[in-house]
């Protein structure tokens, strides 16, 4: 009678699992935090590589910030954040 009544107390306890995650030191992750961190990984891995090869770029310092700057207007100016004149360039040229 004994072991009949210990076997019916385990198949009835809850599991480690149930247990830490009722008192809330269990961390379950979601589909959602999963797929944000590995777009964030993704998208920080991309910024990284981005940056070395302007590093490593076969130009001298001036011409490939000269080029950056250009390119960065450029995108600016397409997305409409800019609101640079190009007399302010040319003034600011010279």
């Amino acid at each position: 009678m004994t072991t009949e009544f210990i076997r019916g107390l385990k198949e009835n306890l809850p599991t480690t699992e149930d247990v830490l995650g009722a008192v809330g030191l269990q961390y379950e992750r979601s589909a959602t935090t999963t797929a944000l961190s590995t777009v964030a990984a993704f998208a920080l891995g991309a910024l990284v590589g981005a940056v070395l090869t302007a590093l490593y770029a076969p130009k001298p310092g001036h011409e490939m910030r000269h080029d950056l700057n250009d390119r960065v207007r450029h995108w600016g100016e397409r997305m409409g954040w800019s609101d640079r004149r190009a007399e302010d360039d040319e003034a600011a040229a010279h």
